[in-house]
């Protein structure tokens, strides 16, 4: 068995992904498998998954969502429509304060940017949204949560700038056009914070920032790794860059054949696991999906390989 039929031999989810991203099919919306296992779980008097908006994590509203997002549910869904209402409306508040002089999250505005402009919302809070990104962007073209402590942070975070890039992305790939000129080059300048540390060293060592960023688990969550940052740059056809070199290479070190570990589960409430065994489909299929970008001779000659 080639890794190509051992990803389609998944969950319908990951089926459908395989088909969509390595095979270049033009697969329609399968809400089937996890999706429909999620959606089973949604609270229609509430309107909210696990009983909470951006807690208990993971089961809580904005998780959930988060996941049925990379497993590309159905944007039109009703209960992803039915949600996203739910967290426009208690995660931004008026110029993203929301206790006296205490701003929002910007890793949280960042994400909930992703969700909303996936699912296409039409609201004029996402153009306030993209005020607030915009608006504190660090010297070094990334962006840190907590920019509003005392004293402040000199550079940016990792995965607060991981975040908002990936809120950009959908904001600019569906369609929205709010100050998007000023959006394409804040991305860029994100990107290139992120370069300059090669993904994942720390800039006064060159060692890695910490070793669960060179180590990927699914699902992320909030969290950065370098498979997660690689699987962004792909997903904007970014071209290769030697600043890329080591951090690929350190995930291919971590390929059993064409195979990538699940990874460690992040602590945290979860309502049925993924993944039985070492191996991940979802991991494997994210390497898989950096690699025809940036590696297309390896990709190439990698599902050829037999699972064993």
């Amino acid at each position: 068995m080639h890794v190509i039929e051992w990803l389609c031999q998944g969950n319908p989810v990951i089926r459908r992904l395989t088909q969509t991203h390595l095979l270049n099919q033009n697969e329609p919306y399968n809400n089937q498998g996890f999706i429909q296992d999620y959606i089973n779980l949604y609270d229609h008097e509430k309107h909210m998954f696990g009983d909470g908006v951006y807690s208990p994590k993971w089961i809580s509203t904005h998780y959930t969502m988060l996941e049925l997002k990379y497993m590309e549910i159905d944007p039109y869904h009703p209960v992803y429509q039915d949600a996203l209402n739910t967290l426009i409306t208690h995660e931004w508040k008026p110029q993203g304060i929301y206790h006296h002089d205490r701003h929002q999250d910007m890793c949280v505005i960042g994400m909930l940017v992703s969700l909303l402009t996936y699912g296409k919302l039409q609201d004029e809070r996402i153009h306030d949204m993209i005020d607030y990104i915009l608006d504190h962007i660090f010297l070094d073209g990334g962006w840190n949560c907590e920019w509003e402590r005392k004293p402040a942070p000199k550079i940016s975070s990792v995965h607060t700038t991981l975040s908002v890039l990936e809120g950009l992305r959908d904001y600019e790939k569906n369609g929205y056009q709010y100050r998007i000129d000023e959006v394409k080059i804040a991305m860029l300048n994100g990107i290139e914070c992120l370069l300059k540390r090669h993904l994942y060293k720390a800039h006064d060592t060159q060692e890695p920032i910490h070793h669960a960023m060179i180590k990927p688990s699914y699902p992320p969550r909030w969290k950065y790794d370098i498979l997660k940052a690689l699987e962004f740059l792909a997903s904007v056809s970014y071209p290769d860059d030697l600043r890329l070199t080591s951090a690929i290479n350190l995930l291919v070190k971590q390929m059993h054949g064409p195979l990538m570990l699940k990874g460690s589960q992040i602590p945290g409430k979860i309502r049925f696991p993924l993944e039985e065994g070492s191996y991940g489909r979802f991991n494997t299929l994210r390497m898989l999906k950096v690699l025809k970008h940036f590696r297309q001779p390896l990709y190439e000659r990698i599902i050829k390989l037999s699972i064993h």
